[in-house]
């Protein structure tokens, strides 16, 4: 799939990028393919790293918190990191960045693994 690419950085740990648009056409097949990927690889620490999403609605938000919900039910974490200004001021306008730990890059978010 060439909206999300999925790399190992340590045991259990592994950085998503996400790419375009997070909206009703493509989330579906997005949460499945991070959730196989979570399973598949044992992964209980991600990273999505949203430098290259220019757009996410409500549907993107869920996979958000259902891949949160699935990190703490395994006792990981979920960081976001590199969030483009306009998907930052939708988080702020529904109150979620209180919900994620978000970081300005990806070397912030990876120091907070550890």
């Amino acid at each position: 799939m060439d909206k999300v690419q999925v790399k190992d950085v340590a045991p259990a740990t592994a950085i998503a990028y996400l790419h375009g648009r997070l909206d009703v056409a493509i989330s579906g097949e997005i949460e499945e393919s991070l959730m196989s990927t979570l399973d598949a690889k044992g992964i209980k620490h991600l990273i999505l790293n949203m430098a290259d999403v220019e757009y996410m609605s409500s549907s993107g938000f869920r996979v958000m918190i259902a891949l949160l919900r699935k990190l703490k039910d395994l006792e990981g974490t979920l960081k976001i990191c590199a969030v483009r200004p306009a998907v930052k001021r939708i988080f702020d306008v529904i109150e979620l960045t209180t919900l994620f730990d978000m970081y300005d890059t990806e070397k912030e978010a990876l120091a907070a693994l550890k």
